[in-house]
């Protein structure tokens, strides 16, 4: 029997696990209980509440990691033609898109896809990474259509479409993209090998493929058809070692970051 209920340390030790101020480019609207509902799923290692301190904390975090997320792609980014059409799997509450869109990442009139659903639960432990909810099963999402539009339109992002992971296999939307990329879920909580076939008919010979790894990643034979790229990623926990981002497209990639071993 447990006498304490699990929790997390680090929503324990809040804000003071989080390292340098970032620029401030995503802005967090005020902080409601559906607003931190919602938010407890999404970004777990925070505790959140109805409040002003909150809202900051949570604008602290996003800023810091798409920061990051930004410089350790911009290398690569910057020596390819900018992306002119974009999906992002399991867009959370968009703070990707805000810092991509604002920093002039992609095109100006890009088309910007998110492939999303709703959920009540996370399935984020190491179990279900060589075992991933497959379609029909989007039990792997943990998404809220409301807070993600609302958080977007505060940041004057409009040039978005929404695409419900539970009416539409992801193979089924509307490809090819420039640039597909996922943060903190596929790719990182549940491995790329299980999605890959899903994701070929939506990439060109000039697809840009992104994911954030697992500390537990190992190379997969279906990695052996692309160009493949690692780029250190710095993570706003303070002390943490970098993270990794995979990068891969048909075409040869240029020369930053390691080869994939």
């Amino acid at each position: 029997m447990r006498l304490f209920p699990r929790f997390s340390l680090n929503r324990l030790r809040g804000a003071s696990i989080l390292d340098e101020v970032a620029e401030r480019v995503f802005e967090a609207p005020p902080f409601t209980p559906e607003i931190v509902k919602a938010l407890s799923l999404i970004t777990t290692r925070l505790p959140f509440k109805a409040d002003e301190a909150s809202r900051l904390l949570c604008e602290k975090e996003a800023n810091g990691m798409s920061e990051r997320e930004y410089e350790a792609l911009r290398p690569l980014m910057d020596q390819m033609e900018k992306p002119r059409k974009v999906l992002e799997i399991g867009p959370g509450f968009g703070r990707s898109v805000v810092w991509f869109e604002k920093k002039g990442f992609w095109s100006a009139d890009a088309e910007i896809h998110l492939y999303e659903a709703a959920g009540a639960l996370t399935k984020y432990k190491q179990r279900y990474y060589d075992a991933p909810p497959l379609w029909p099963d989007v039990s792997s999402f943990c998404g809220n259509f409301e807070v993600l539009r609302l958080f977007l339109k505060h940041n004057g992002i409009e040039n978005f479409t929404i695409f419900d992971a539970a009416a539409l296999p992801l193979r089924q939307l509307p490809g090819p993209y420039d640039f597909i990329y996922a943060f903190f879920g596929m790719g990182y909580h549940w491995s790329l090998e299980y999605y890959l076939d899903e994701l070929e008919p939506l990439m060109n010979d000039r697809t840009l493929l992104v994911c954030m790894l697992n500390k537990h990643f190992k190379p997969f034979v279906g990695l052996k058809e692309y160009s493949c790229r690692i780029l250190d990623c710095r993570d706003t926990k303070k002390g943490a070692r970098p993270l990794k981002l995979l990068a891969l497209s048909r075409s040869e990639l240029p020369e930053t970051g390691e080869r994939t071993p």
